[in-house]
């Protein structure tokens, strides 16, 4: 089986996936933009990779040179794991016979009346989607998307990329002792972080909570929020950071307070692939990732009260964090990780071939 992947760049999962490939005996090539820092990686693991820059959806010029590339070997599937590179793969691969896979990780952003979601995730010609949890299944069967073009297959991790932990918190003036509720992502509105500084409120104000939020500041009224005298010695707010994820595994528990659209964040994973116990909201495919009382907690969106209560009962339960933890853990070895996505792909890959 031969095998192009056009993207942007690869993560740490894809590289991985790509590599599991390789090593199953599929003659996977990579196309990315020249400025991926992985490139050597893959390189290194014999997968062959060339470059160029997606400018936007209808780049006539990469749309050429995929089609070139496509012409000159006779692979069997191409994926294309990310919104340009899908539009101008499917441009590339018109009346080729060469199977189109495309990857969907987030809810929304998709419409009927959107031209762009026509030459991507509704175009008739992708042979399949590979949805990485059943909420975003759920969300392309609801604008029609055909059943027979759908698939759930998690996007698969290592525990042991994640062992890195954070020597301390002390940089951002947290005390040593503290009891310290995590965040990481893009804090913008959907994301509910305002709901989180609302919990904290509530806590009162001799509380030993801190609140470590990593990330871009896109919503200015969080920023006003976290001012609030009775909270604002507890709020942390670093901004962007490239550590984030060893971060979060030095907080006592993380918490992803999202409001809507939330496919499969990343940032939970990290977190609980580091025995870190997650508090989450009941949105999207949160609920797939946690299992309430097991591996976790879930509570339901926009409810301050509910996340209050939830952190107080981790907080004062040392015994319950550790066995949430520890399955939280566990979950992430066993559904989530990347050998058993691999084998998925793979079936997947083989079972288009043999259909017509």
């Amino acid at each position: 089986m031969r095998l192009l992947v056009v993207t942007s760049f690869n993560d740490r999962s894809e590289r991985a996936l790509y590599r599991g490939f390789k090593e199953a005996g599929i003659d996977v090539e990579v196309m990315c933009s020249p400025r991926a820092p992985e490139i050597a990686e893959l390189r290194n693991a014999d997968i062959p990779v060339s470059t160029f820059e997606i400018r936007h959806r209808l780049d006539l010029s990469v749309v050429g040179r995929i089609r070139k590339r496509l012409k000159e070997t006779a692979f069997d599937v191409l994926y294309l794991p990310r919104n340009h590179s899908l539009s101008v793969g499917l441009m590339a691969s018109r009346g080729l016979k060469v199977k189109t896979i495309g990857y969907r990780g987030t809810i929304g952003h998709l419409s009927w009346f959107d031209p762009a979601s026509w030459i991507t995730y509704l175009n008739r010609r992708l042979d399949k989607i590979i949805c990485n949890s059943n909420a975003v299944m759920a969300y392309l069967r609801s604008l029609h998307v055909p059943e027979s073009r759908l698939a759930m297959i998690y996007k698969g991790h290592d525990v042991s990329w994640y062992e890195s932990k954070a020597s301390g918190l002390e940089e951002f003036g947290i005390p040593g002792g503290a009891f310290v509720v995590g965040f990481a992502g893009c804090i913008r509105e959907v994301k509910g972080v305002d709901v989180l500084l609302e919990a904290a409120l509530r806590l009162g104000n001799d509380d030993n909570s801190h609140f470590l939020l990593v990330g871009e500041v896109r919503d200015s009224s969080l920023v006003r929020l976290a001012q609030d005298p009775r909270i604002r010695d507890r709020i942390h707010l670093p901004g962007f950071r490239k550590d984030a994820s060893a971060l979060m595994g030095a907080c006592d528990v993380f918490v992803m307070p999202s409001l809507e659209r939330e496919g499969f964040p990343r940032a939970v994973i990290e977190a609980m692939a580091q025995e870190v116990p997650p508090i989450v909201t009941t949105v999207g495919g949160m609920p797939e990732m946690v299992a309430d009382g097991e591996s976790g907690v879930l509570v339901p969106p926009a409810d301050p009260g509910s996340l209050a209560a939830a952190i107080v009962k981790l907080r004062d339960d040392a015994q319950l964090r550790e066995r949430l933890g520890s399955a939280a853990r566990d979950k992430i070895r066993g559904a989530f990780n990347i050998d058993e996505t691999t084998r998925r792909m793979i079936a997947l890959f083989e079972d288009l071939l043999r259909k017509p």
